[in-house]
């Protein structure tokens, strides 16, 4: 496998991701059960994709400095994923037993996404790139989000002594936001690692 290879097969992981996000998002606003069920679909079939790459490079007796690279990013890639996996249950459970979250908690989750979905696109440049300078970017964008997160995490307890907020909606919530954080600490490793 030689460096252009390596680069597509995780470009096109956290293009994957982005779309998932974008797409959760809508179905979380939107209550469609139908394209939840599509999403989850596609999520699970996305996950598929890279793993005959990573089964041909495990195969090799010899492998090359691309190879271990690769296999090196790996466990973060999955890290990716399995975070992306419980905010996808998560948005399903949502969007399936209707719970109904406050215009805030919504507009909270919509903002970190919008962020997250930036993340996995700047990440992305990086690995296509390798630039350094744009490297500290992203892990300062990471950084934000996290603490993004932490803030809405202060913000969301108030709502839920002052009863706005009931704990089913409170649990997914929390759920949610623990989630995108998972994710935006996962890039900003893959981002250090290439």
């Amino acid at each position: 496998m030689d460096e252009k290879e390596h680069v597509r097969v995780i470009s096109e992981s956290l293009d994957s991701f982005a779309r998932t996000i974008d797409n959760l998002k809508k179905c979380l606003f939107s209550r469609d059960k139908k394209r939840m069920k599509e999403v989850v679909k596609e999520f699970y079939a996305s996950l598929k994709l890279s793993l005959p790459v990573f089964d041909e490079i495990m195969e090799r007796a010899q492998k090359s400095e691309v190879d271990k690279r690769l296999l090196g990013l790996l466990p973060m890639l999955q890290q990716v994923g399995i975070a992306t996996e419980d905010l996808v249950g998560a948005i399903q459970t949502a969007v399936d037993a209707e719970v109904s979250l406050t215009d805030k908690a919504l507009a909270e989750i919509s903002e970190i996404m919008s962020l997250l979905k930036d993340l996995a696109r700047d990440t992305n440049d990086v690995l296509t790139t390798g630039n350094q300078h744009f490297c500290k970017y992203v892990l300062t964008s990471a950084e934000r989000i996290q603490q993004r997160v932490n803030e809405c995490g202060v913000e969301h307890q108030q709502r839920l002594i002052i009863g706005v907020c009931t704990p089913r909606a409170s649990f997914l919530y929390l759920d949610v936001i623990h989630s995108l954080k998972r994710i935006a600490q996962e890039l900003a490793r893959l981002c250090e690692a290439t």
